[in-house]
């Protein structure tokens, strides 16, 4: 189960691509009057969506019924819909803009997923995702590597997160228009140590193995993938850490 406020611990860290996607959007000049957010969770996209597009209608869907909530109460002029954003939305109308902000990677149907975005944007509308590279990273090892001290509490666990390559991903967008826009950025966050590292992960990739243990097994598993953590980030001059993490930016205009 999501956890809000351990979400929003990161929130700058998190917030940043969502800023750079939509700043990347707006500098096209285009008229976005309804504006969709799949997977908005606790409202970050949404709000740089916002400072982005002033006129424009905006509504936030996500399955989370708490982040819903941290995200009404953070912006209560925006409408917010409990949805599964792996189903069809088509019931929700058209839109300008569908953005998916770090929300591709937890669905298995991502070609469906596309395909049916691109479907419910008007004329000249634009599909945007982006998509953060965790299984590149080293942190991802770390976590797989913690696995074998409580090998039996994970024996049925799968990793939630499903990720393609950049190709595959390109050839989904393909599929819909010839008007395709991706790069690749390496966002370097600043550390004050490596716990802070581990308190990040504790958001996303950690829930599903959070959410099958008990509080002393937690404990066990959490210090394991912790002493990975520490062989795998180096201490800087300074004694921080630097966690560098790499995201896929994402976007098709329909035509």
């Amino acid at each position: 189960m999501w956890n809000a406020d351990i979400y929003n611990l990161y929130g700058k860290e998190r917030l940043q691509p969502s800023i750079d996607l939509s700043n990347r959007i707006k500098s096209s000049n285009k008229n976005l009057k309804r504006i969709l957010d799949v997977g908005c969770g606790t409202g970050m996209s949404t709000a740089a969506l916002m400072d982005s597009f002033k006129d424009a209608e905006i509504i936030g869907v996500d399955l989370s019924k708490e982040m819903l909530q941290k995200a009404k109460e953070s912006i209560p002029s925006i409408q917010f819909i409990q949805r599964d954003c792996s189903q069809s939305l088509a019931d929700m109308g058209t839109f300008d803009l569908i953005f998916s902000n770090a929300f591709l990677q937890w669905i298995p149907n991502q070609e469906e997923f596309i395909s049916n975005s691109f479907d419910m944007l008007n004329a000249g509308g634009i599909f945007a995702a982006q998509i953060p590279l965790f299984h590149e990273m080293p942190a991802n090892q770390c976590i797989l590597k913690s696995e074998s001290i409580l090998s039996d509490r994970f024996e049925n666990t799968k990793n939630n997160m499903i990720f393609h390559s950049v190709s595959d991903y390109y050839n989904m967008i393909l599929s819909h228009t010839d008007k395709i826009y991706m790069w690749i950025t390496e966002y370097y966050h600043e550390m004050c140590n490596h716990k802070k590292i581990l308190d990040f992960l504790k958001g996303t990739a950690l829930r599903p193995y959070i959410d099958r243990l008990n509080e002393e097994e937690q404990n066990i598993f959490m210090n394991e993938v912790l002493k990975n953590i520490e062989k795998a980030y180096p201490c800087q001059k300074n004694g921080k850490v630097l966690f560098p993490f790499r995201r896929l930016f994402l976007i098709g205009e329909k035509d």
